[in-house]
């Protein structure tokens, strides 16, 4: 959407995802000499205009902090549908990737283990359901909490292309300049997900999701679990 601008997704991400998991773990404060001076070379080093990656949010708070005329947009999909990415974008690359430090800090600190309900993704080799649930949690809440209210949009993900002149009014460029645009569809969804009880997923949400998702969807937002898939066939 900003390719008109020195944009890039996920560049030097074996680098920051790294310093990224430190943080996460508590092996460097979020505030620290050494993550402030990763961030500041960062910044002189690829010089963006508009920086996109998940694990940035990592760095929310000393990056609004450091920069205060920076702003930050944070991209908020729904839990259901986020999680049904997740699993299959997990499933795409387990033949040929692990997970690193970043992954295991974001998603595997609490130990979770799979519940009889979840068998098929168990057996697929996907981690828990509250995992990836606590992740998409603690992910957010650390932007929502750690960018003060002026430097920070909140947009959700089925709003982006009607979201054009929120974002440019709010990062101070014309809209002409930004497009619509989705990119990185799914084009084979394995709706393996849909295998694990609705009622099971619904629950965990509940569980671990509900405050965010209430304020940005409403009293009524386990409806959206209808976004989940149904089960694959046999």
């Amino acid at each position: 959407m900003f390719d008109f601008y020195r944009s890039a997704h996920e560049v030097d991400s074996r680098r920051a995802r790294a310093l990224a998991a430190k943080v996460l773990d508590g092996e460097l404060g979020v505030d620290s000499a050494r993550v402030r001076a990763e961030l500041r070379r960062r910044s002189v080093r690829f010089h963006l205009e508009v920086d996109v990656a998940g694990w940035m949010g990592a760095f929310a708070e000393p990056l609004a902090r450091m920069y205060p005329d920076s702003r930050v947009v944070l991209l908020l999909r729904d839990c259901f549908s986020w999680l049904d990415s997740m699993v299959d974008h997990d499933l795409r690359r387990l033949r040929t990737w692990r997970p690193d430090a970043y992954y295991r800090a974001k998603y595997l600190q609490h130990n979770d283990v799979s519940a009889p309900e979840e068998a098929p993704l168990r057996d697929a080799g996907v981690i828990p359901v509250a995992a990836l649930l606590r992740g998409w949690t603690a992910a957010n809440r650390r932007v929502l909490a750690g960018v003060p209210a002026d430097q920070l949009l909140v947009v959700r993900t089925e709003d982006l292309d009607r979201s054009v002149e929120a974002l440019a009014w709010f990062t101070g460029v014309p809209e002409s300049t930004i497009r619509p645009v989705h990119a990185n569809r799914n084009p084979s969804p394995t709706r393996l997900l849909g295998s694990v009880p609705r009622s099971y997923v619904v629950e965990q949400a509940q569980e671990h999701c509900a405050p965010i998702m209430e304020q940005f969807w409403g009293a009524g937002w386990t409806d959206l679990a209808t976004r989940l898939p149904q089960a694959p066939p046999s």
